[in-house]
């Protein structure tokens, strides 16, 4: 078995199969294909003011994208959430203060970001994922939200990138009704 491994860090600043996500291609696996790529995109933390930076990150990705899918690898992206900025970004022109982490601005701008890889792609969700705190009263809300941005049924995620090999992913449900942890 043969993998590719691609890593993208963002510039600084019940398990069931995914569903495939609107604006992504299937990928078609050859018989017998143990081989695969799969991107793995640190925190992206996207701030929409900045997204030439992001476009040419993910110009890096498409050639390898494109040999893998012609030679009949399973090609996928999975993000590792913390997929908006938490600050404010000028985003929003009736607050000066609101976060962009977690609104449904976010949410919408990161999925149209990860479907452009043109590939099936996953988020597990970060805890800014959940921050919308001016937008939504609840984590349950939020989630809501980012699931439904993102073309998910469930936080989870499981997908056959080749024979005989899955990619998992859990992802964090609770934000402000966490009892045990705090935000940095």
């Amino acid at each position: 078995m043969k993998l590719s491994f691609a890593l993208l860090l963002a510039p600084t600043a019940a398990f069931v199969p995914a569903a495939r996500h609107a604006g992504t291609a299937s990928t078609t696996l050859r018989a017998g294909s143990d081989e695969y790529v799969v991107a793995v995109l640190g925190d992206l933390h996207i701030d929409p003011r900045k997204m030439e930076d992001y476009g040419t990150g993910r110009s890096h990705f498409l050639p390898i994208f494109d040999e893998a899918k012609s030679d009949g690898k399973g090609v996928s992206v999975v993000s590792l959430g913390d997929l908006g900025e938490s600050k404010n970004c000028d985003h929003n022109p009736e607050s000066d203060s609101e976060l962009f982490a977690g609104t449904t601005q976010c949410h919408e701008m990161a999925a149209e970001f990860l479907g452009s890889f043109d590939v099936p792609y996953d988020v597990v969700g970060g805890n800014h994922d959940l921050e919308g705190l001016d937008e939504f009263e609840t984590d349950e809300e939020n989630l809501n939200t980012y699931l439904k941005s993102h073309g998910k049924e469930t936080p989870q995620f499981c997908r056959e990138v080749a024979d005989k090999t899955l990619l998992v992913g859990m992802g964090s449900t609770l934000f402000r009704d966490a009892v045990y942890t705090s935000h940095e």
